[in-house]
């Protein structure tokens, strides 16, 4: 496993960190079939988001064991793919789906009977809940199932950070979250109050944003994009789409701040490129144009930030985080 800082799962996590790469814990599980996966996370100071990919395996955590272990947190866990698993605790044995959503308090005894699965997994301190449920007691897991409002909103939103762990600013992290344990807290308390629209639409528009995000990633290098082009592209009219991105500077700012961001990640992922076909790739028509702004942006041009990327003497590792970290 790649750390970037020592992570300290017991008393939370103080500041950003990112951690990928292959796990095994003898601790959680029998002898014979010890844990192992593939991770990816992602820590803020007030959550933690954990995408697992792994096999078959038992895990069981006792009151003994979460005694020793002090996760004082929620889980929230989607369930992208589950061949099979089944979930035991005070309430009973329960078989899980592909897209269900657990809610679960991380201080209360479980054991997990897994088949192979993927799993986008959410913690949050107990205090991000306290509107909703009491922070000073226990509480029971919950399953939610079917398409009621607002699971698939829910579901869509813990996908998206799992799909932008890496690319999102802390700021953009941080409101997803909030909107992810508002709407299970809602649902988690059976409160249906007069904030529960405003959260439902808050959501919808980190939904767009990100959309707006992964059409334009996929749309760089084309010199002539527009915003109308990108408004038929989403289906929305123009002002719609100026709404949207308002609070990102407007549709040229953040068009001219994705293409500087893949800009410096070839940069340091393909160093020896050529600076006029860097520019070309990114979605500039002018060399001059692109010099110009990416020397505003980063206070050096694109040459010379390129020899500083050949200086720098890195593993395949290191150069695949700076690349896949950037903003």
């Amino acid at each position: 496993m790649h750390r970037q800082k020592d992570v300290r799962w017991g008393d939370w996590v103080e500041t950003y960190q990112a951690v990928t790469g292959d796990v095994v814990n003898k601790a959680y599980c029998p002898p014979v079939e010890n844990f192992s996966a593939s991770v990816s996370a992602r820590f803020l100071p007030d959550a933690s988001l954990c995408l697992i990919s792994s096999g078959h395996y038992y895990v069981e955590r006792t009151e003994k064991r979460t005694a020793q272990d002090n996760i004082d947190v929620y889980c929230i866990q989607f369930y992208c793919h589950t061949g099979g698993s089944e979930l035991e605790c005070s309430k009973g044995s329960f078989g899980l789906q592909s897209g269900d959503l657990i809610f679960y308090d991380a201080t209360q005894p479980m054991s997990a009977h897994h088949a192979d699965y993927q799993l986008c997994k959410l913690m949050l301190p107990r205090e991000k809940l306290s509107g909703y449920i009491s922070a000073q007691r226990s509480h029971p897991i919950q399953i939610f199932r079917g398409n009621s409002t607002p699971l698939p909103i829910i579901r869509q939103l813990m996908l998206s950070l799992s799909t932008e762990i890496n690319t999102l600013t802390d700021d953009q992290y941080t409101s997803i979250v909030d909107c992810i344990a508002e709407l299970v807290g809602q649902i988690v308390s059976h409160q249906d109050n007069e904030n529960s629209s405003f959260t439902l639409s808050r959501s919808v528009q980190h939904l767009r944003r990100l959309q707006v995000k992964g059409l334009l990633r996929h749309n760089l290098s084309n010199p002539d994009l527009s915003s109308d082009d990108l408004a038929h592209l989403m289906g929305i009219s123009r002002s719609t789409l100026y709404r949207l991105l308002d609070p990102m500077g407007g549709f040229a700012k953040y068009l001219r701040t994705m293409r500087l961001a893949r800009a410096r990640q070839l940069l340091h992922f393909q160093g020896s490129k050529e600076v006029s076909v860097l520019a070309e790739q990114c979605g500039f028509k002018h060399l001059s144009t692109f010099s110009k702004v990416f020397k505003d942006e980063f206070e050096m041009s694109p040459r010379e930030m390129m020899g500083e990327a050949r200086q720098d003497i890195q593993s395949p590792l290191d150069t695949y985080v700076y690349w896949a970290t950037a903003k």
